[in-house]
């Protein structure tokens, strides 16, 4: 091959020397520049072109852990290096330039469109004919699964991600070369658990339920330490590569509503007795219809049994997750507030792309759950709640040391933590959600949200379309996050709710985990007022019962535009009201179809009228 190849810039002897040598995390300045030319052309006046090349093979990451050539392809392959087909050895030579957006396991497309480059880029260079790589282009090619050799692959893979992130900036290729050696929070045996409940909550019910995949994440609240992460049922099958614990972000569901009803606390707009009336709604945009752009329909949401249950108090109508009440609790509080909580209490992605939309970009479908987040943030936010408000973000890390055992970084949770929440807050809304009597209308009581002979508080979700299913609860000591679903976005049969998907893997690993352990809860922060087993802010013991009310309406012109709806329009003293749109007009009668055996102008020669 002609050394003027290149990669990135720099021809292969500075790649080969940047990888071995200098490390490609070091600063892009010129002295850098300057020591890699300088080793270049001794690598090159020491080895010969095809010598260089070869090692730099044997270097480069190929990605799925495999490092160098002979690794890639018994990994990818199972064959020796020697013994690869045009095919196969064109697939993986495109590997290098981007190892996971090319990997065949994970994106199979992707990987043919490179091997395409590759194979018209050989027939460029002349090595190969143009039929030979129409040829190798059309072979089936079959991929293999890594064969993991190491225990919690998907969290040897999160930790892999996080080193390459601020504050460590520790990529493959630097702790492939320097040895680093990194202490990580995993726990083990918890993580043997977790793997274990879910292959058998999958095994068990998976079929009758249609639900092929799940993850799990579990915390310890008081640092931040993930102690296990199950990013999916296998990890070697095809595609089993992305972790559904923390790559793909899904819609919550019902879960979500955590993250309302504490910033409805936090704004002493409510308590956790306010009266909220569970009736008929409609809003005169959000919703999808024939002749609507999705969301400038009506919309008429409705609870999961289809019902109404009239006047209840909030700690009620969060318990039983009813969608009504819901929203209402979320428009008197602000979307806005709600979005501002949920990234303090541990969201770092809400809907996708992350990072993309801004509070007024949300709509009321948010505390349904319809914008999808991270499972790992659920459970730092299900941490932060179980700390009384004080959040630490995720820590997968405890310590690096260098090849000489010098310490890189050490943890230090003190560093890693900050007031999301006040405590008062977070205690009520731990309260609501440890209380079993608040969901026995809907879930019944002594379920798999609960823990026998303990203090635990706990959500479930469940999308509108069934696709998605979410438990998240905690103790003072522990917090679990679990997702059940299809990777393929099938949805679950028998309208299946969070309660019998994902609460029963949550249940089983908290009662396992949690085994042994005496059981927690919290003294009542300063301040609260108690009243029985209910607590107040400051000055929210009697609140004006503005949500037993019915939900203020607003006229809108006979004539409008709904693409063209100002807020004013559609609220009532700045409450986003609901409204008696006026009636659709009349769709004008279909024009009918001459029957096909009566002739018209202009004749059919085959036409003959009826007799």
């Amino acid at each position: 091959q002609h050394h003027k190849d290149k990669q990135g810039g720099s021809t292969i002897s500075q790649q080969l020397v940047k990888q071995v040598y200098i490390g490609t995390n070091a600063p892009a300045d010129i002295q850098r520049k300057l020591k890699e030319a300088i080793l270049a052309i001794e690598l090159n006046r020491e080895y010969s072109k095809s010598q260089i090349l070869e090692m730099y093979l044997n270097t480069i990451f190929y990605g799925s852990q495999t490092y160098g050539i002979e690794a890639a392809a018994r990994s990818y392959f199972q064959s020796n290096a020697h013994d690869l087909s045009l095919a196969q050895a064109a697939m993986l030579a495109g590997l290098p330039q981007a190892p996971t957006q090319y990997n065949p396991v994970v994106n199979f497309q992707s990987a043919k469109q490179r091997q395409a480059q590759v194979l018209a880029a050989m027939v460029g260079e002349k090595y190969i004919t143009a039929a030979q790589a129409e040829a190798a282009y059309a072979v089936k090619l079959q991929v293999s699964p890594p064969i993991t050799k190491f225990e919690a692959p998907y969290f040897v893979d999160y930790v892999l991600k996080t080193l390459a992130k601020p504050p460590y900036n520790i990529n493959n290729s630097d702790n492939n070369r320097k040895g680093y050696r990194v202490y990580t929070s995993l726990d083990l045996n918890l993580q043997h658990m977790a793997e274990q409940v879910v292959r058998e909550q999958i095994a068990q019910k998976g079929n009758y339920y249609n639900f092929h995949d799940a993850a799990l994440v579990s915390m310890n609240p008081k640092t931040g330490e993930v102690l296990a992460m199950v990013g999916g049922d296998d990890y070697t099958r095809p595609g089993g590569q992305f972790n559904l614990a923390y790559d793909v972000p899904r819609p919550p569901g019902s879960s979500f509503k955590i993250f309302t009803y504490t910033a409805a606390i936090e704004s002493r707009k409510v308590n956790m007795l306010s009266p909220v009336l569970d009736d008929p709604m409609v809003f005169p945009i959000g919703g999808d219809g024939p002749g609507f752009v999705s969301g400038f329909a009506k919309y008429v949401p409705l609870n999961y049994d289809r019902r109404f249950h009239g006047t209840l108090p909030l700690k009620m109508v969060m318990g039983n997750s009813l969608n009504i009440p819901a929203l209402k609790v979320e428009l008197r509080t602000g979307i806005p507030a709600v979005v501002d909580m949920a990234s303090r209490l541990g969201l770092t992605c809400l809907g996708e792309p992350c990072g993309s939309k801004k509070p007024e970009d949300y709509g009321m479908s948010l505390t349904l759950g319809a914008y999808p987040v991270r499972l790992a943030d659920m459970a730092t936010a299900a941490s932060t709640l179980a700390t009384l408000g004080v959040r630490h973000r995720e820590a997968p890390i405890l310590n690096i040391k260098d090849g000489l055992g010098k310490d890189v970084f050490t943890y230090d949770p003190a560093k890693n933590e900050y007031r999301a929440v006040d405590p008062g807050v977070a205690f009520i809304i731990a309260s609501i959600m440890s209380d079993d009597r608040n969901r026995c209308m809907s879930f019944g009581c002594h379920g798999d949200l609960t823990l026998a002979g303990r203090h635990v508080a706990a959500k479930t979700g469940t999308t509108n379309d069934f696709k998605d299913n979410w438990t998240v609860g905690f103790t003072p000591s522990l917090a679990t996050a679990v997702w059940v679903g299809n990777p393929d976005n099938k949805p679950l049969s028998h309208n299946s709710t969070g309660i019998v998907g994902a609460a029963p893997i949550w249940h089983k690993f908290m009662t396992q985990a949690l085994a042994g352990t005496p059981d927690q809860w919290y003294p009542v922060p300063t301040g609260l007022h108690q009243v029985g087993q209910d607590f107040f802010l400051p000055g929210t013991e009697n609140l004006p019962k503005t949500l037993a009310q019915p939900w203020p309406q607003c006229k809108l012109p006979a004539k409008y535009n709904p693409y063209s709806l100002t807020y004013s329009q559609i609220t009532v003293d700045g409450v986003y009201c609901i409204v008696n749109a006026p009636p659709p007009p009349p769709t004008p009668a279909p024009t009918p179809t001459p029957s096909p055996t009566v002739c018209s102008p202009p004749f059919d020669p085959q036409c003959k009228p009826h007799d």
